[in-house]
């Protein structure tokens, strides 16, 4: 399993790619424009060549972008159905051009009706039949379930993969699971949420984590992450649900909050130590504990 981390591409693209290797990462997670604003920013070729020939060099991978925040691919109004669609298309076709393995996505807001779900699939199936070439593999999150979000419980995924006739799979978020009502923290929990995905989309569809903990309490429907080993999960959680003989992803990557380096160095620490199965350090200890000052949120910029 390859770990990495979610990292920002402000001024320019490579900068996540320069960060990455600082860092020791395996694996890394960009936004490909602003994921608070509608505009668009155009990427020019040179940059596109720039980070592709950087990444192939450095033997990061792999890629994953995550979809901008306020595209709502389950939108009932047609105008922010329409924005969203053209966004979503033209984030799709740009990962293309990065050589991006996935495009993470979050199902959006609505009612959990099929007609909400019908929109999700037609949006998927129109963009990936747009861009073409092939275009990286579109994996649906998890959600917490938080207001009214859609794909908080795996059948709700399943539902969309098979509306949508194209392939999809899973990118599946630990803390939001959490939040969802799934008590990773011991051993019955995860076997729970690894049948019900095995039962829903099916877990030949799951390809990687977000590996949070969560400040959230178990069922809250609230999406709060925190440190691995400093949130309601705990290492022991982690570590049981890292474990499992049927979890089987390309990588972890971690969205983890950040106000130095140092928080994600210790974080990467912290999940070497249980991917690999050895004793993790205790939370607040180790390289990173100075940086670990108190909870705060991570907010994907």
């Amino acid at each position: 399993m390859r770990l990495g981390f979610h990292l920002s591409i402000a001024g320019k693209l490579s900068r996540a790619l320069r960060e990455a290797r600082a860092l020791g990462c395996q694996a890394v997670q960009i936004f490909v424009q602003n994921p608070r604003s509608w505009q668009e920013r155009r990427r020019a070729p040179e940059e596109v060549r720039e980070f592709t020939t950087s990444r192939r060099r450095l033997g990061i991978g792999p890629l994953v972008v995550h979809l901008s925040y306020l595209p709502n691919l389950a939108a009932a109004d047609p105008e922010l159905y329409r924005r969203s669609r053209a966004r979503f298309a033209l984030e799709l076709a740009l990962a293309r051009d990065l050589e991006a393995d996935y495009l993470v996505v979050h199902p959006g807001h609505g009612a959990p009706e099929s007609a909400g779900f019908q929109r999700v699939a037609a949006a998927l199936a129109e963009a990936v039949s747009r861009v073409g070439s092939p275009p990286p593999l579109v994996l649906l999150e998890n959600t917490a379930g938080q207001g009214r979000e859609l794909g908080w419980q795996p059948d709700q995924l399943a539902e969309i993969c098979a509306l949508s006739g194209v392939p999809v799979g899973i990118c599946l978020d630990t803390a939001h699971a959490f939040g969802a009502g799934y008590d990773l923290r011991g051993a019955a929990g995860v076997q729970r949420l690894l049948a019900d995905l095995a039962q829903g989309p099916g877990l030949e569809r799951l390809r990687m984590l977000h590996l949070n903990d969560s400040r959230a309490s178990l069922g809250s429907r609230r999406d709060r992450h925190m440190h691995l080993g400093r949130g309601a999960i705990g290492l022991e959680g982690l570590r049981l649900f890292l474990s499992h003989p049927w979890l089987r992803v390309q990588a972890a990557i971690m969205e983890t909050p950040r106000r130095h380096f140092l928080d994600d160095r210790h974080n990467l620490m912290v999940a070497r130590s249980l991917v690999a199965g050895t004793p993790a350090l205790p939370p607040g200890t180790g390289a990173g504990a100075l940086a670990l000052p108190g909870e705060y949120e991570y907010n994907g910029a």
